[in-house]
């Protein structure tokens, strides 16, 4: 390949190549979401908080309730996509993210446009994914001909129709795909997500951002409302408190990235640096997805689990008391030693029969064994009927 007045090879740097900007951006301090070491710790450690959450959900709808649905595929699916956008985002550090492109070479540009066309996909997937996951959860949790399972019928249509619109953007950037990545061609025609022109690139990221954004608000007000209804108890209210926080989380996290890619106008502001201005919201859009699957599959393992968390510490629980009884045939005169202890083995046996000396003589026998093992029995049908009676949401 031949520029003008030099060979352009793999080795050849970029700032060779388009020269040095009108702004330079060299001296600018390094942002810390640039720093490898915090996109490899957040990535990592949310994603296997992810991968725990999700599989608790998982392990109790198919093993203990055995009443899996659409929610639970679509949460299967969001798990496997965003493990391939999030391998997909570490790589790119090897090739460039968090450094200055114009520093970068050919090879290396080349490699990281490659790396993210494939996350922009399975990031797109897993967004629309994880929110179709909600949405039919609440389907099964509200009745149907009420307004909160109207809501998630339409959200269902229009996060579908969402999904697929941006996913045909991040599939077919141009005309031939691979000149989404073949950055030299000047005869590319692309658009969208690759496309040369900032207003239209920026307009594509930032358009998907705010209506992501839309999407969260709405999911995150639609379980609210039972927060206010009378029977429910405290506990419940607590927990859909504690859901509420965490749906905050995703919303904070979505909005915060709707800022950065307005501002920074997608990397192309104050300069075209992609690889500089855009690692911190590739990273919130990772959190915010990992944080929306953990709200996701909370609500479905908890009560599952709750009952059983106590029995990690507390293995035995006795309850002490005491009894006075009187005794007809024993002579009650202090000094009358053949009162106490003289008595027939006949009054003895009839002695032994009753059945609170018949329980302290033998703990294992008789009507408190028989009314313990009962009781033991209801709590046990009591557990399964609850188990079989989950459908998350339940935090009781």
């Amino acid at each position: 390949m031949s520029g003008e007045g030099f060979h352009i090879d793999d080795n050849t740097q970029l700032i060779q190549i388009f020269g040095r900007p009108a702004y330079n951006n060299f001296n600018e301090p390094k942002p810390w979401t640039n720093e490898p070491s915090v996109l490899i710790g957040f990535t990592t450690a949310f994603l296997a908080l992810s991968w725990i959450f999700v599989s608790l959900r998982l392990w109790v709808r198919l093993r203990v309730v055995r009443m899996s649905g659409l929610d639970d595929l679509f949460v299967f699916l969001y798990l496997v996509f965003t493990s391939v956008a999030s391998i997909a985002f570490l790589l790119t550090i090897r090739y460039g993210l968090g450094r200055h492109y114009l520093l970068l070479t050919v090879s290396t540009f080349t490699s990281y446009l490659k790396l993210f066309y494939v996350l922009n996909i399975h990031l797109n997937l897993s967004a629309a994914f994880i929110k179709l996951s909600l949405l039919y959860q609440f389907l099964r949790i509200f009745d149907k001909g009420t307004w909160p399972h109207r809501v998630s019928l339409a959200g269902i249509v229009l996060v579908s129709i969402w999904g697929l619109a941006f996913l045909i953007l991040s599939l077919f950037p141009c005309s031939v795909v691979s000149d989404s990545w073949n950055f030299l061609n000047r005869d590319a025609r692309c658009w969208g997500y690759a496309s040369q022109n900032p207003d239209m690139f920026t307009a594509t990221v930032v358009s998907h951002n705010i209506i992501n954004t839309i999407f969260d608000l709405a999911i995150t007000a639609i379980p609210f409302q039972l927060y206010f209804q009378p029977e429910v108890t405290l506990k419940t209210r607590l927990g859909l408190m504690v859901l509420l926080l965490m749906g905050a989380t995703v919303v904070t996290l979505s909005s915060w990235r709707v800022y950065e890619t307005i501002y920074y106008k997608s990397g192309w502001y104050p300069t075209h640096d992609p690889t500089w201005y855009g690692p911190k919201s590739i990273l919130l859009m990772v959190l915010e997805l990992n944080v929306a699957s953990i709200c996701a599959s909370v609500p479905i393992f908890w009560p599952v689990l709750r009952p059983y968390l106590g029995g990690i510490f507390v293995t035995r629980e006795f309850t002490v008391k005491t009894e006075l009884r009187e005794f007809e045939n024993v002579d009650s005169t202090p000094n009358s030693r053949a009162g106490k202890w003289n008595t027939s083995e006949t009054e003895l046996n009839g002695h032994y029969k009753d059945p609170y000396i018949g329980d302290l003589v033998n703990p294992f026998g008789g009507q408190g064994v028989e009314l313990q093992s009962k009781v033991e029995t209801n709590r046990s049908e009591s557990r399964k009927r609850e188990r079989e009676r989950n459908r998350g949401w339940n935090w009781v």
